[in-house]
C-alpha cells in the first residue's frame, strides 16, 4: 500500500468514527480530512498549535 492510499484510509476511518456512513464523493486523502475539520470547532484547541507548548504539557489518552 503506498502512503497516498495509507493516508486516504485514515481519512476514510475517520470520517467513518466522526460522521458516520460513507464519505462525500470525490474527497480523498487531505481533502477529505479538510472537509472534516473546515466545520469544525477548533478555536479551543489553538494551544495545541503554539511553538510555546511542550510534549510534557499535553495529555493524551491512555493507549487502549
Amino acid at each position: 500500500m503506498t502512503r497516498e492510499q495509507q493516508i486516504d484510509q485514515e481519512a476514510r476511518d475517520l470520517w467513518q468514527a466522526l460522521k458516520g456512513g460513507l464519505p462525500p464523493a470525490g474527497l480523498r486523502g487531505s481533502a477529505l480530512i479538510d472537509a472534516l475539520i473546515s466545520g469544525a470547532d477548533l478555536a479551543s484547541y489553538e494551544r495545541l498549535h503554539s511553538p510555546f507548548l511542550r510534549d510534557s504539557q499535553i495529555h493524551r489518552p491512555g493507549a487502549r
